[in-house]
């Protein structure tokens, strides 16, 4: 039996496939050298991280710490979107429009002279502002608030790009996207809607709603609805690293929108007298105007102007002090509102209530006539008959029953049932006073505007008290023409030429309709309201109308005559405390004669008669009238 042996060189079949070289290097045996090196590259390696750890941690640590302690978040009050204000056809007036302002924090800015004047002079050349108008609006700042401080309200693209890029670089310095108020056709609202500007300080200690950030309605209905229309502030997150370099602003929460409101105004009317007004102050040499249009059955106000108006735009932006300082000290006055504030001698308008209470006290019947062929009456005085005072018409009328001596606005006439002539003995002050203020005279209405006056209803209590003065039957007489002390405003006169129109109610007068949310939800309404009667009966108002539209038809208001409406009205030129100036001219009415739906006044300052100035604005507010009738109120 044979056994096979294996050759002490066999090669196994494994083996055969190797290569080489392979083979050769899995031989070699590792040398001790190489095993020290890679351990020292390790230890070297875990040593310098110890020893770095250590360094940061032990012998830097509270220096580091304490630099950590200062990168932190902080909150500020994020502006709420206003509410947005409507005309009645739901036309919006305003709106609010993408906005990015530049603010500075105060307590961040860099400490050193060096420092911070390269912040200054960088930050001037990307904004476009003076250098020096910066650094002074800087040394400005409470140095240890943290609170922001806006420098630029307004950035346009090319500068917020160019902020952006450098942010990093300019330490206390942040941009926020809020929304900026527009006012669209700013001339014919600014008056009525008023403007929002920075809060002030008293504001910041009355309300806590309130941050050095917000805007506050300063006038008009921005003012009067501040409350609805601010909406609910939100939060901004702005995260401030070690060096007071802002890192990021974020939204944290989300503000409310404020609630919008929806105006009785009718905007194409609004931009219609204003228009008128604006041209017939030109053709006058006029300096200012005011109107005012009411639906008579409810106190709604269509329309309320006040010439000259301003440009609530500017105040949306950073005002410079020498526009500021042209705009409050122009003699014109453009922020004060004629309308509702303006008080002045009503003249001839007066008229058609004085004929109201005297035919109320059976002081004369409506055909009762008086004698005026001479234009004038002659009072004697009462202490020494030698002694006479003339009272002059404007012209001689001769004899005049009521209706007449309305159209022809005869002063005799009215002289007498004022004050008393031969044997008529006249109402007498006490009870001008009484029928005046019951058609709204004498004090304010509660339009839902700011700055409302109440005009003046003299009377002798208030003669001594002021003037020092005792009451003379002359100034009855004076009291009984629209002269003298008598003072009445644009919005009052309205009003009151309302009630002769509503049968005697006098309405609230309200510009506001209704409130809604953001969704168009209504959360308040306004409902006609109803300030008092004149308790005068409708017989006897009849006949004051009738006087009112005899003036059109063949007195005063002769202009409106032809209109497709039929017009009752009454003119006014009121004489002015200065001698030197021209008179006011005045016109009051109501349209149609037989179903008032609307009424107005119109006041010309310094324009000369009524029926050449005044009427012929009111005839523009009529023929709108006949071509809106069916729209006009609801």
């Amino acid at each position: 039996m044979f056994t096979k042996q294996k050759l002490k060189n066999e090669i196994e079949p494994e083996e055969m496939l190797l290569d080489r070289e392979t083979a050769a290097k899995l031989e070699t045996p590792l040398k001790k050298g190489g095993f020290f090196i890679i351990f020292a590259l390790a230890v070297f390696v875990l040593l310098t991280f110890w020893s770095r750890a250590f360094w940061l941690n032990v012998i830097k640590g509270g220096y580091y710490a304490q630099r950590s302690s200062k990168n932190n978040i902080r909150l500020y009050n994020s502006r709420a979107p206003r509410g947005i204000i409507y005309d009645r056809a739901g036309k919006p007036l305003v709106e609010n429009i993408p906005n990015f302002s530049l603010f500075i924090i105060a307590a961040d800015l860099p400490k050193k002279d060096e420092e911070r004047q390269n912040l200054i002079k960088r930050l001037s050349k990307i904004i476009g502002k003076d250098e020096a108008e910066v650094a002074d609006f800087i040394k400005n700042l409470n140095q240890t608030s943290t609170s922001p401080v806006s420098l630029d309200l307004k950035l346009n693209r090319e500068t917020l790009i160019d902020l952006e890029a450098h942010l990093p670089e300019l330490p206390a310095i942040f941009i926020n996207k809020e929304t900026r108020r527009n006012y669209k056709n700013d001339y014919y609202f600014a008056p009525l809607l008023g403007y929002t500007g920075k809060v002030s300080t008293n504001n910041l200690k009355t309300d806590n709603y309130y941050s050095l950030l917000d805007y506050i309605g300063k006038i008009g209905l921005e003012a009067q609805y501040e409350k609805e229309l601010r909406g609910t502030s939100g939060k901004i997150a702005v995260s401030v690293d070690s060096n007071n370099t802002v890192l990021n602003t974020l939204i944290a929460e989300e503000p409310a929108p404020g609630d919008n409101l929806i105006l009785n105004i009718d905007g194409e009317l609004q931009k219609l007298l204003t228009d008128a007004l604006s041209e017939k102050m030109a053709d006058t040499g006029s300096s200012a105007a005011a109107a005012v249009v009411i639906n008579p059955k409810s106190g709604e106000i269509l329309s309320l102007v006040s010439l000259p108006s301003f440009n609530n735009n500017l105040f949306n932006s950073d005002l410079s002090n020498k526009t500021y300082n042209a705009l409050i000290s122009d003699k014109r006055k453009p922020f004060f509102n004629r309308a509702i504030s303006g008080a002045y001698a009503s003249g001839s308008t007066i008229k058609p209530f004085m004929a109201a209470a005297a035919l109320n006290e059976n002081v004369v019947s409506p055909d009762y006539q008086v004698d005026d062929t001479l234009g004038y009456i002659t009072i004697p005085n009462q202490y020494n008959p030698d002694i006479s005072y003339i009272f002059h018409d404007w012209k001689a009328h001769g004899f005049v029953d009521m209706r007449r001596a309305i159209a022809v606005s005869a002063n005799v006439y009215f002289y007498t049932i004022g004050g008393g002539y031969k044997n008529i003995k006249g109402l007498g002050i006490d009870r001008i006073d009484k029928y005046l203020k019951l058609f709204g005279f004498g004090s304010p209405l509660g339009i839902d505007l700011p700055g409302e006056t109440g005009g003046l209803v003299p009377s002798p209590e208030w003669k001594k008290s002021v003037k020092k003065e005792n009451w003379f039957t002359g100034d009855t007489y004076n009291v009984s023409i629209g002269q003298g002390d008598v003072l009445v405003t644009p919005l009052q006169l309205t009003a009151a030429i309302s009630a002769i129109a509503s049968d005697g109610i006098l309405y609230k007068p309200r510009i506001v309709s209704k409130i809604t949310d953001t969704d168009g939800k209504t959360i308040k309404e306004f409902k006609p309201e109803i300030i008092r009667s004149a308790n005068i009966d409708k017989e006897k108002l009849q006949i004051v109308k009738e006087g009112m539209r005899q003036a059109v038809t063949e007195g005063s208001v002769y202009f409106l005559k032809d209109l497709a409406v039929k017009v009752a009205g009454k003119t006014g030129t009121a004489q002015v405390t200065n001698t030197f100036r021209k008179t006011n001219a005045w016109f009051t009415g109501f349209a149609p004669y037989d179903n008032p739906e609307i009424a107005l006044s119109v006041i010309i300052e310094g324009a000369g008669e009524g029926s050449s100035a005044a009427v012929p604005v009111a005839r523009r507010v009529f023929e709108w009238y006949s071509s809106q009738a069916k729209n006009v109120v609801k």
